[in-house]
């Protein structure tokens, strides 16, 4: 079995600890947080100043309600400003079909692919992301890079599958793109 490596920036609690200026370094030249593991499981994210000042920032805006993707709703189908929005919502529509089965682990992957932030923890990891599935019926993505200057969430909204002989395949109902 071939593992496959995160499509995101990491580093070991090891590198961090060695040299922590080159992992501020790695998130700098990324443009997004280094995810720190210590011994196969997520122990933490790092970032430069200037991104969690950003995120700092970005959060407020959304307390105040004066980000665009607050002023205007969620965007469904056809809804879209920003035409590079509207092809990777078509995307993510043939790529995962509503009212269809899917295992977590399936799902992050085809994610990952289209440039969003893998939810796994560790090597497979998907325990969180179905809880967070069981709490919210979410699933919440952010993309990578911004688009238009700002972060792009996906919302996957759907349900565990009690059909399935496995209860890690989700039912995806709709996908947002805010």
């Amino acid at each position: 079995m071939e593992l496959k490596k995160l499509e995101v920036p990491t580093t070991s609690i090891t590198e961090v600890k060695r040299s922590p200026m080159e992992v501020f370094e790695q998130a700098k030249q990324a443009g997004t947080a280094v995810y720190v593991f210590n011994r196969e499981k997520v122990a933490g994210v790092m970032l430069t100043q200037d991104q969690y000042e950003t995120l700092l920032q970005e959060l407020d805006e959304l307390r105040d309600g004066t980000t665009p993707s607050t002023q205007a709703s969620k965007q469904e189908e056809g809804n879209f400003v920003d035409a590079e929005l509207e092809e990777l919502y078509q995307q993510l529509r043939k790529s995962l079909l509503t009212d269809a089965s899917i295992s977590a682990k399936a799902l992050d992957e085809r994610m990952v692919s289209h440039g969003f932030i893998t939810r796994k923890t560790g090597f497979g990891g998907v325990t969180e992301m179905l809880n967070e599935l069981k709490q919210s019926g979410k699933i919440v993505y952010q993309l990578r890079q911004k688009s238009a200057g700002a972060n792009v969430l996906a919302e996957i909204i759907g349900e565990q599958d009690k059909k399935a002989q496995l209860l890690d395949h989700i039912n995806i109902k709709r996908i947002y793109l805010k």
